[in-house]
């Protein structure tokens, strides 16, 4: 078998595994979506594909068929919630990678009063899959109690994630703080603007 080859069906196990998913999440079944995610996994997939490719692809999805109100706020957070123990299914299904990454732990941690802390889930795994420590603090992380826990754990860096642009002065106000610090931070987010411009003001 060719290298494309390999390619083409790699490609093809992960478009497979997105339609399963996405199936799995309409009818809120988590056991018939770890099943697809598994099943791509054991096919050959790398994690990280899986995880970018696959969970996150269909989550946006599912976004999108909320914004267009054919999704109820409960739809949404039924399958956000199946998504979540996808992920950690897939992260406890076999033995993290051995951290190879220079430099210390990466904290990835949503701003205060952001509760949509998937995006900053992913990132945090993938960040894993790279060989990174990772401290990952959730969902709606107040910027007092994030820079305390900054003081005890010295990390590397800082990743915060917010995905409403209402939440940009908050984010702001996090960002100047762990800054104080002397830590670097990376802001990521739909909040941010697709390009970032967001993040670099």
């Amino acid at each position: 078998m060719t290298d494309t080859t390999a390619v083409q069906d790699v490609g093809a196990v992960l478009a497979h595994a997105r339609e399963e998913l996405w199936r799995a999440a309409c009818a809120r079944d988590e056991y018939a979506a770890g099943q697809a995610v598994f099943t791509a996994l054991d096919a050959g997939a790398a994690a990280e594909d899986v995880l970018l490719d696959v969970v996150a692809a269909v989550q946006r999805k599912v976004g999108a068929e909320w914004a267009a109100d054919r999704f109820t706020v409960a739809q949404e957070h039924a399958a956000t919630a199946i998504h979540d123990r996808v992920i950690a299914a897939m992260a406890h299904r076999a033995p993290p990678p051995p951290p190879r990454a220079p430099g210390g732990t990466v904290t990835v941690a949503c701003v205060d009063g952001e509760w949509h802390a998937l995006p900053a889930r992913l990132l945090a795994e993938v960040l894993r899959c790279r060989g990174h420590r990772v401290d990952f603090l959730g969902a709606q992380v107040p910027t007092p109690h994030l820079i305390a826990h900054l003081h005890r754990t010295a990390p590397a860096v800082v990743a915060l994630s917010s995905s409403l642009p209402v939440r940009l002065p908050d984010a702001h106000t996090a960002i100047t703080a762990v800054q104080a610090l002397g830590i670097p931070v990376l802001a990521g987010g739909a909040a941010f603007g697709d390009d970032g411009r967001y993040a670099r003001l």
